[in-house]
């Protein structure tokens, strides 16, 4: 019979613990990117005093375009297809670089979350086990051992608990 493997779905297992984590993570992200922000400001803030303003001046952004263009030769409709150049009206450097950079910003945070709650998953997960089954060893149950899933992480805090739960029920026999 095949060994019964245990998953957990629940990705939120001691909510108080995870959501720290995750609100560490992203206050870090927060920082950093405020930080960058902050540069990025002054650049453009200095940039103006050195007589350029970056926020003022427009952007002329030339496209190319393929036109098809009907003609009839001897009778006959033929398309012929050609590049053409349109010009797109004029755009502030400041509306063409800020919107990617919130956008940005937003992923960047979107998938700190994620990622934080997905680790914080695998410290809350082993730590929730061992609470578990240690409260089992207190409560006088024997043959107690934590088993962790390969991933986890305290693994070796895990091999620790096993061999001092071990010592205890030799201690117990003896007595």
């Amino acid at each position: 019979m095949e060994e019964e493997k245990f998953k957990r779905s629940n990705l939120v297992i001691d909510k108080r613990f995870q959501y720290n984590l995750v609100v560490t993570f992203l206050v870090a992200v927060l920082i950093t990117l405020m930080v960058f922000s902050a540069g990025f400001a002054c650049y453009y803030w200095i940039s103006s005093y050195a007589g350029d303003n970056l926020f003022k001046e427009f952007i002329t952004i030339s496209k190319q375009v393929t036109v098809y263009r009907e003609t009839v030769v001897d009778g006959e409709v033929v398309k012929e297809k050609f590049f053409d150049t349109r010009v797109i009206p004029g755009v502030k450097r400041m509306h063409l670089v800020v919107p990617p950079i919130l956008v940005n910003n937003l992923l960047l945070m979107i998938v700190v979350s994620f990622i934080g709650l997905r680790y914080s998953h695998r410290l809350a997960g082993p730590a929730f086990r061992m609470m578990t089954d240690i409260q089992r060893v207190l409560d006088g149950e024997e043959k107690v051992r934590i088993h962790l899933r390969e991933k986890d992480k305290f693994q070796e805090l895990a091999v620790k608990i096993n061999d001092l739960i071990a010592k205890l029920e030799t201690r117990r026999g003896s007595e």
